[in-house]
């Protein structure tokens, strides 16, 4: 009888602890739901924006340590001044985030240690800004160019934050960085195939996740 008392027992645990975690991966799917929906709210040019909180447990973490281990965002493609970037990812390191608004689903971030930023600005995307002669092809670590004089050339960002395309001392392409609210910092650029990869690194929580912890 004891031990039919104890089986019963420690399947009650069992069947606690199951229904503890099923209700806390739930109220974390929740709260990535929602910051994704809220991001997009916040960001109209923006769009198939997702979000991941890479915390387990998350509501016990959270309320023990008052943080989870990171916070990923990605989205698709934003399109800001009518030019399109793509593959958004912004990772946030050690976030804070406000336990009151964990419980009902919502993450709201109030700190983080660091975080970083990239987006691809596409091949496709600066061609239809140099002059109709010339025409680049992003590979690995270098800029070819077909044209007149066509050549290897040098894409990077200037100082004063423009995408600047050159051959030689002679500039095809001026172009200011994009300006959204998934890039809150002056990213640096690498050549990759097909696009121009832009990334920086920051230590303040970028502005758009701000005016989502005031609303």
């Amino acid at each position: 009888m004891r031990f039919v008392k104890l089986q019963l027992a420690l399947l009650l645990v069992v069947v606690l602890v199951v229904a503890a975690l099923g209700a806390d991966v739930l109220l974390k799917r929740r709260a990535e739901s929602r910051l994704a929906a809220e991001v997009t709210a916040q960001s109209p040019d923006t769009n198939g924006v997702r979000a991941r909180i890479r915390s387990f447990p998350f509501l016990a973490r959270l309320l023990t340590s008052g943080k989870v281990a990171q916070v990923d965002i990605t989205a698709q493609h934003a399109e800001p001044g009518g030019l399109a970037l793509s593959d958004l990812f912004v990772e946030l390191d050690e976030v804070e985030l406000d336990p009151d608004q964990a419980r009902k689903g919502r993450a709201v971030v109030r700190s983080i240690k660091r975080g970083r930023v990239r987006a691809d600005l596409g091949q496709d995307q600066i061609n239809s800004r140099l002059p109709s002669q010339f025409q680049v092809q992003l590979e690995q670590g270098r800029a070819v160019i077909n044209g007149p004089g066509g050549t290897e050339g040098k894409l990077a960002i200037s100082p004063k934050g423009m995408i600047q395309l050159r051959i030689g001392s002679r500039s095809l392409l001026d172009l200011p960085v994009p300006d959204t609210d998934l890039l809150p910092c002056r990213p640096s650029a690498t050549v990759v195939t097909g696009a121009l990869r832009l990334s920086c690194e920051f230590t303040e929580v970028p502005p758009l996740l701000l005016d989502l912890a005031r609303a």
